[in-house]
């Protein structure tokens, strides 16, 4: 038995050790892929000056620490900052820059905007934040643009936010209602926009004794907001705790809702709802200020300091305005040239074979520039483009490449297809061609001659042709009547050792005396190869001659 719990004991001790091993290498893998993935991706905090918590302006001027630490937590501040980008410094996408808000202050919503070129007008960064933070970040993008637009680069940001100082309000006796509104954080949309606003009416807030409370709350700009109807309930001022609705009649319409206290109230309510911001105005597509009001009402009698009461009334607007921020960056470009050099390279050539010149297009993001050079034995198939932009107007580097306007005949481009080719590291761009060796082929030529105006009493004589092969004699045959003046050259190569094709005549040695040719010289085939070789009869004319004498 102890020899069996021996062996269970010695697999548990094995096993484990095999799992702690395993779990060191998933780590160790784990770590290394993380150290891989943000490789890329580095703090540009040195190198960005201007969004420290120092920096931030509003309405122009510098706000000091003394100055924001006594905002309240609330009311809207709008800062601006002014940053810049050093010199020599290279943006990569995914590298960040950090803002930091001044001391005291905090962002009052999500921030979530790009960064635009003022000059090219493309996305080139995208700032984000979260509500109640005090720093925010910028993500670079686009390092094509940084990279061509590399001088003096510097952007600006604007956004809104609040104070941290707690308010304790305080109303006049004669108050018996407060409205506030705020934006949603938590319905933020993909686009940084968002999508419910808060909205509070304080109702009775100096705890008075108050008969026949009603209420009426009125929506502003209702082609962007409704209301909600499912989100109204009411909370106890002091406590706030869930008021039940048995307490309370809420008649919701169109453009906001009517309330009724049953009985009568003593103490500090609010009434709480929310509104939804509709999709497809300019605020919720594209980050621009939408302004959405909202006006409460409240009558009642006031029966305090008497069991007949007073009436009273008050009435307050609240405008809660919904923004996004925005920001811009530029640089200043020097434009930038390249060029590169194309060479031919022939493969295969047999000895003997003369390179044709061949012309070379130049592509431009695969774009035909019309720009071509030609390449031939008196430039020993090299050339260079020369003065070519580097960047595009948008930024990114143009890709450069080359092919033939065609392929010589007898030639293969490597690779096949003749395709644009793109230059090595040192700029250089190497067309092949593959000489291609063509397969013997055969042709023939047929002789005719043709006699003209020969009287039928006539014999014609025999003639003897020659075929001539590139103007050298080359076969020679003999015309007669026992072959009907016709002969056929067969098995003719039609290409030399080097590929080139032959060029056969025909002609014929000498014109028979008392005949005159039509087809002087060297004869081609005709696209049947045929050649026809014609004399014409020439009469003889008998002459008397008279003696003469003087």
């Amino acid at each position: 038995m102890n020899f069996y719990f021996h062996q269970i004991h010695d697999f548990i001790v094995k096993h484990v050790r095999l799992l702690k091993i395993a779990a060191i290498l998933l780590l160790t893998f784990a770590s290394a892929v993380t150290v891989s993935n943000s490789v890329h991706a580095a703090s540009l905090d040195s190198a960005v000056t201007g969004l420290t918590a120092t920096s931030a302006k509003e309405d122009g001027t510098t706000v000091s620490p003394a100055v924001s630490q006594q905002w309240y937590e609330g009311p809207v501040h709008t800062l601006d900052y002014d940053f810049k980008i050093a010199d020599g410094t290279t943006v990569n996408d995914g590298d960040t820059a950090t803002v930091t808000l001044p001391s005291g202050a905090v962002f009052r919503t999500p921030e979530k905007f790009d960064l635009k070129s003022s000059n090219t007008n493309e996305t080139v960064g995208q700032f984000t934040a979260d509500p109640k933070a005090s720093t925010g970040q910028i993500t670079f993008s686009n390092a094509a643009y940084w990279a061509k637009y590399n001088k003096n680069r510097h952007g600006s940001l604007e956004f809104a936010v609040t104070g941290t100082r707690k308010f304790v309000p305080s109303y006049a006796a004669n108050v018996f209602l407060a409205k506030n509104g705020w934006g949603l954080n938590e319905s933020v949309r993909s686009n940084g926009t968002l999508s419910q606003v808060n909205w509070q009416v304080l109702v009775n807030p100096n705890n008075h004794k108050l008969n026949n409370v009603k209420v009426n709350d009125t929506l502003g700009n209702t082609s962007a907001q409704t209301l909600n109807t499912k989100s109204i309930y009411v909370t106890d001022d002091a406590s706030g705790a869930t008021i039940a609705a048995s307490h309370y009649t809420v008649t919701p319409s169109a453009t906001g809702f009517n309330f009724q206290w049953n009985g009568t109230l003593d103490k500090a309510i609010n009434i709480m709802a929310k509104t939804d911001v509709s999709s497809d105005n300019e605020y919720s597509l594209y980050g621009t200020e939408l302004d959405l009001p909202n006006t409460a009402t409240v009558t009642a009698n006031d029966v305090t300091k008497s069991a007949t009461g007073t009436p009273v009334t008050t009435s307050n607007t609240k405008t809660v305005v919904l923004t996004m921020g925005k920001g811009s960056a530029v640089g200043d470009h020097t434009d930038e040239t390249t060029s590169l050099i194309v060479k031919k390279v022939w493969q295969g050539v047999p000895d003997g074979v003369k390179t044709p010149a061949v012309t070379a297009k130049l592509y431009a993001d695969g774009v035909d520039t019309g720009k071509t050079v030609e390449l031939s034995s008196s430039n020993s198939y090299q050339a260079e483009f020369s003065g070519l932009d580097k960047f595009a107007q948008d930024g990114h580097a143009i890709s450069y490449t080359v092919n033939e306007a065609s392929v010589p005949d007898g030639y293969k481009s490597d690779p096949d297809g003749n395709q644009p080719v793109s230059p090595d590291s040192n700029g250089v761009v190497t067309l092949v061609n593959v000489y291609q060796k063509k397969p013997q082929c055969f042709t023939y030529i047929h002789v005719t001659k043709t006699w003209k105006n020969v009287p039928f009493w006539k014999c014609t004589p025999c003639v003897r042709v020659t075929l001539y092969r590139n103007g050298t004699p080359y076969k020679f045959r003999t015309l007669s009547f026992l072959n009907c003046y016709q002969t056929t050259f067969r098995y003719l190569p039609q290409y030399d050792q080097q590929g080139n094709k032959y060029v056969y005549t025909v002609a014929e040695n000498h014109v028979p005396f008392g005949y005159k040719t039509q087809t002087p010289g060297q004869r081609t085939p005709d696209a049947n190869n045929n050649v026809n070789l014609i004399n014409v009869y020439q009469k003889k004319h008998h002459c008397i001659i008279f003696p003469f004498w003087c």
